[in-house]
């Protein structure tokens, strides 16, 4: 994880970027894998130095592909194969080129034209990827950790302090303000307004719900419309609120913050949900058959080393791993 550091307003890493901007970035992603000529090259360079966003936006970009790059290399002569076949049926070679990587697994194609999540996550204020965690102090005090996969934007204004949630999950520690600016989370799906405390918020079903988890004080649940009548989470309680005012409160449960140890935690847990969890913490594709996914998991997992958790489930469970490629895994019975 890394180690709380002050959030720089004009930090590079901190910067918001127009999605017109990502959308041309992904554009010359793909006509230099073409058959790029000096030209091509030459007016990529023009553009990247034409503005400090351009530049943003493709380090950006660049730090999301990396590791999509070596999945293709290992994708292998099958995938290659396979997708030469299909080529013909794809329109232009540039959508041919974006089709490729994702026939490999590895979404980049969805991602270079357009998919919704990875622009969200480029066009943040704060995003992790994949595996990463983040901690920051911001402007006010409060402190935030973002865990893998999580996107947030700050609206700090002189009357108002709120982080908007894009998607992923983040811990919030609350603090004081001096010029007295009320703190909200906005999600896609509902409002929260802490009450001195420490909490945990989780986007859920593609913005359709969200989780919220209390260890300290208390917060207020909404949905987005403000004359929604809110809902009291209350320290040691978690509850999932969905569009549509559904509420389903509880008990706060030990995996719901395993995350912050960095350890997964399963209960009876299916092995098809598991493995979905597992899945935000690795690239690529994890899955498994719907047999082995009936199967229950029982434990304490570390979730810094993924392919050593696949190994644990091989001698606790009767199931065999497949390692397709790096990103490319699959679990099934024995």
């Amino acid at each position: 994880m890394d180690s709380a550091k002050l959030l720089r307003p004009h930090a590079p890493d901190a910067g918001r970027i127009d999605p017109k901007v990502i959308r041309q970035a992904a554009d010359w992603w793909a006509r230099l894998r073409e058959d790029a000529t000096d030209a091509d090259r030459a007016g990529f360079e023009r553009w990247r130095q034409a503005q400090p966003a351009h530049e943003l936006a493709w380090q950006r970009m660049s730090a999301l592909t990396r590791d999509v790059a070596l999945g293709v290399a290992e994708a292998g002569n099958g995938v290659a194969g396979r997708t030469l076949r299909q080529a013909p049926l794809i329109q232009s070679r540039r959508n041919a080129i974006r089709w490729m990587v994702s026939a490999a697994g590895l979404g980049l194609g969805a991602w270079a034209v357009g998919e919704r999540g990875a622009i969200r996550r480029l066009t943040a204020d704060l995003r992790t990827g994949t595996g990463e965690r983040r901690a920051l102090t911001l402007p006010d005090g409060t402190l935030l950790e973002l865990n893998t996969g999580s996107a947030v934007d700050l609206r700090y204004t002189a009357s108002q302090r709120e982080v908007v949630l894009r998607e992923g999950e983040i811990l919030v520690t609350t603090a004081q303000d001096q010029q007295g600016r009320p703190f909200t989370v906005r999600t896609r799906s509902g409002v929260l307004t802490p009450v001195g405390t420490r909490f945990l918020v989780r986007d859920l079903d593609e913005g359709r719900s969200l989780r919220v988890a209390v260890l300290e004080g208390a917060v207020d649940v909404r949905g987005l419309d403000p004359a929604d009548a809110p809902r009291r989470v209350a320290a040691g309680e978690q509850a999932d609120y969905s569009v549509g005012g559904g509420f389903v409160a509880g008990p706060l449960e030990p995996a719901t913050s395993a995350w912050l140890t960095g350890m997964l935690i399963a209960d009876e847990l299916s092995l098809s949900k598991f493995l979905h969890e597992l899945g935000r913490y690795r690239p690529g594709h994890l899955s498994c058959s719907d047999a082995a996914g009936a199967l229950r998991v029982v434990g304490a997992f570390p979730l810094a080393d993924s392919d050593k958790v696949l190994a644990m489930l091989q001698e606790v469970l009767p199931v065999r791993v497949r390692h397709y490629t790096r990103y490319w895994v699959t679990v099934g019975l024995a």
